[in-house]
């Protein structure tokens, strides 16, 4: 696969899919002031590279009564890479990364209940190469990559593209299960969003065997109740953002809530999060550079009181995040897809 070469628009309207992914190319281009046509086209071209693709977010409480567990790994005996790939054939493993500092490897356990997240995080324990597993189980969520933005619009095009949506802030993530239990045609149609974030009702209708009618109306009422969030993945190397980060830091007792606010303000963060630890909160970003990584360190995070210790780490591979697995050289590859929970 060819790595695709990127212009001003490609760019453009990256960025404007990170904010707007449903949205039609018609209004895109009134936005960015782009012809419809031209802007399908590039999409067409950049998803054809494997750089970009639209999924689904699923609610939490769609396919899990648990929260994630974040899990540093030691190994020994084994080079990292070589214990990772055999992470891979683990069940549950939201993400996986190759990290800098004193556990070599990391991954994000999101399973269907707390039965099932032991049973996977004891798994772990038996691949050869690990030595020793320590799980920090999430106590909160503030943010999950989604709300990510690579900056490229000016600000009149992020508004409109804002005022577009009605996005809303992500909230504090919870394992809770929608208020009643989806009927088949719903569970159908979020399945299909979660592969496909951009699907049309009409291919909905299609695939789910359902009247376009119908689709029209399940698909509006799964994306208006959030339990699937359009959401833009890309290869963030292929556009410049090459290290990925990892904090860990030490907060004040009270001060964990307004931390993690201010994190969450911060557009290099895609992930906050409230773990069971010492270093109790974690959170994740994307930098252009070590330099950058550098200012922002020294800079914005520095800013923020509360903070009394900081641990960070460099994500020196990423083969997973957010269910999808990714590669430098060949891009986007399968999606891991969370199954959805049956109705008890």
């Amino acid at each position: 696969m060819t790595r695709p070469l990127l212009d001003e628009l490609d760019r453009r309207l990256i960025g404007a899919l990170h904010l707007a992914p449903r949205a039609t190319w018609d209004d895109i281009g009134g936005i960015l002031s782009a012809d419809a046509g031209t802007l399908k086209r590039r999409f067409d071209r950049l998803h054809e590279a494997r750089m970009v693709r639209v999924i689904g977010q699923a609610d939490w409480g769609m396919h899990s009564t648990a929260m994630p567990v974040h899990v540093f790994l030691d190994i020994t005996g084994e080079t990292p890479l070589a214990v990772l790939d055999r992470l891979r054939a683990l069940p549950h493993l939201q993400l996986l990364a190759q990290i800098s500092g004193d556990y070599p490897l990391y991954a994000v356990v999101h399973a269907p209940s707390e039965a099932a997240t032991s049973e996977a995080i004891d798994r772990m324990f038996s691949i050869p190469g690990v030595r020793r597993v320590n799980a920090l189980p999430a106590l909160s969520t503030l943010r999950r990559g989604i709300t990510w933005d690579p900056q490229f619009l000016t600000g009149s095009e992020r508004a409109g593209l804002l005022e577009l949506t009605g996005t809303q802030p992500e909230g504090t993530a919870t394992a809770t299960p929608p208020d009643r239990p989806l009927s088949e045609s719903e569970r159908a149609v979020v399945a299909l969003l979660l592969r496909d974030g951009r699907a049309s009702a009409a291919s909905i209708a299609r695939a789910a065997d359902l009247a376009t009618s119908t689709a029209h109306r399940v698909v509006r009422r799964v994306l208006d109740e959030r339990w699937v969030q359009p959401r833009l993945e890309i290869v963030s190397e292929w556009l410049g953002f090459q290290t990925p980060f990892m904090l860990r830091l030490r907060v004040d007792p009270g001060e964990t809530p307004e931390v993690m606010r201010r994190i969450d303000l911060l557009p290099q963060t895609r992930l906050a999060a409230h773990v069971a630890s010492d270093l109790s909160v974690l959170a994740t970003g994307l930098v252009t550079d070590r330099s950058a990584l550098a200012r922002f360190i020294d800079g914005e995070l520095a800013r923020i009181p509360g903070v009394t210790a900081v641990s960070v780490a460099v994500m020196l591979a990423e083969p997973r995040r957010y269910w999808l697995d990714r590669d430098r050289v060949t891009g986007l590859g399968e999606f891991h897809a969370p199954t959805l929970l049956r109705p008890r």
